[in-house]
């Protein structure tokens, strides 16, 4: 009521990937699991993909042969997105650690993933960066910042609406990431001709850092 989302003209695909207890999965599952979630994104022709969920594990604690060995399929899935034209935008986590989990920094060790994905760190209202969010460290190449929310949620936090029709505040990178995907998608329907990576090009070479600070 009173307000709507940043790609108002989109078409949404919504994945179910949880139980009613919250728990993912389809995550848990693993491998073959979440390719399936990404191969179907292919089918559906998703063009741009928004990913609110991760591991406390942060890329630097994995090597590029063991992420290919425990998500080869994966990686294969999110390629072939990719190679349709499609942009993967990822949460890069809440453990206020300076690196990002290992899902949203995957390109950092599967470097064929870079060109086509964005990680998203949070600032509060103030532009400050949180508490809570991971940094972009070593995956600044293709990190970007978003509104997800004050640290002190119940006051600034990102307004977002409930299935009963009311709204409440929440803050997390889950929260800044859909602002990019939505970025993305505005970009997209503007620029049609713009292939994935220069959509992501656009979007990183016209961030600001203007009034941006640090914890």
């Amino acid at each position: 009521v009173g307000m709507r989302g940043v790609a108002y003209d989109a078409t949404l695909y919504d994945y179910r990937v949880g139980d009613d207890n919250g728990s993912l999965t389809a995550i848990n599952a693993g491998d073959s699991s979440i390719a399936n979630i990404f191969n179907q994104h292919v089918t559906d022709g998703v063009q741009v993909s928004n990913n609110s969920y991760g591991s406390s594990i942060s890329i630097t604690s994995l090597s590029e042969s063991y992420l290919r060995a425990v998500r080869g399929s994966t990686i294969t899935a999110y390629r072939s997105l990719q190679t349709n034209g499609g942009v993967i935008v990822f949460a890069a986590g809440n453990s206020a650690k300076t690196q990002p989990s290992y899902n949203s920094g995957l390109p950092y060790r599967i470097s064929e993933l870079a060109g086509e994905w964005l990680a998203v760190v949070a600032v509060g209202p103030d532009l400050k960066e949180t508490y809570y969010t991971n940094q972009c460290g070593v995956t600044k190449d293709f990190c970007v910042t978003a509104p997800g929310g004050g640290d002190n949620q119940s006051v600034d936090g990102i307004y977002a609406a409930q299935a009963n029709g009311t709204y409440v505040r929440y803050s997390g990178t889950s929260m800044a990431a859909p602002h990019i995907t939505g970025l993305v998608a505005t970009v997209m329907q503007r620029f049609s001709s713009l292939t994935a990576a220069q959509i992501v090009t656009r979007v990183k070479n016209t961030a600001s850092y203007t009034g941006l600070t640090g914890y």
